[in-house]
Parts: structure tokens; sequence; C-alpha cells
């Protein structure tokens, strides 16, 4: 589902009857905020995918220049310096590729056949 169908549910919630037992504004506005709420973890989680587009990926990245200064520093080595992320960028270009091509797809798919909760 791509923004333009969290945006349909959305207003379904708000503004219909969904057959609940208790289909008050209350329970509109609880199932409203469960929705924001777990579109908001999901996003989160995605974008800790350690890729270098996404906040996981730089994270991947000092974490591995950690390890390597870590390893140098027992063995005594001198210090290995900073690691170069820069050499993970055709990967995030193809990353980059991908996630642009799903978000065109999903939002044609909401357009065309959109996920509905009610009928």
């Amino acid at each position: 589902m791509s923004v333009v169908g969290v945006g349909r549910v959305a207003g379904e919630v708000t503004s219909g009857d969904l057959g609940l037992l208790a289909d008050g504004m209350t329970a509109r506005m609880v199932l409203l905020l469960s929705l924001l709420a777990s579109l908001n973890i999901a996003l989160f989680v995605f974008n800790m995918i350690p890729l270098l587009p996404l906040d996981g990926g730089h994270i991947a990245g000092a974490l591995w220049e950690g390890v390597k200064k870590t390893y140098a520093k027992v063995l005594g080595r001198p210090d290995p310096g900073p690691v170069d992320i820069a050499k993970a960028l055709p990967v995030a270009y193809t990353v980059a590729i991908g996630l642009i091509a799903m978000t065109l797809l999903l939002v044609y798919a909401d357009l065309v056949n959109p996920i509905r909760l009610i009928g």
C-alpha cells in the first residue's frame, strides 16, 4: 500500500461506518491513531535496513569503521582511517531506482484497484 492507499484508508476510517461495536467518534479516533502509529513504526523499521540510501546504511558504515579500528588497536596496528562508504554508491543507486519503481507501482495499484475497508 502506498501513501495514496494509506490516505484512502484514513479517510474511510474518519468518515464511514466501519461496523464496529462502538462506532462513535472515540472508536474512529483510536483506529486512526493506531493506523498512524503502525505506519510510523513500519517506516522506522524500513529506514533501518542496512542499505546506503537509508539511515541503516550509514549506521552500518559507522559500525564497520568501529570494527576495523578496534581490530587494528587489538593487533597493535596503526589506525586504518575512515571507511569510504562511497564505494557502495552503485548499490545505493540500484536500491534508489528500485524504491522509485516500487513507489510508482504501488501508487498505480492504489489508484486502479484500491484496498477498501468498507465494501
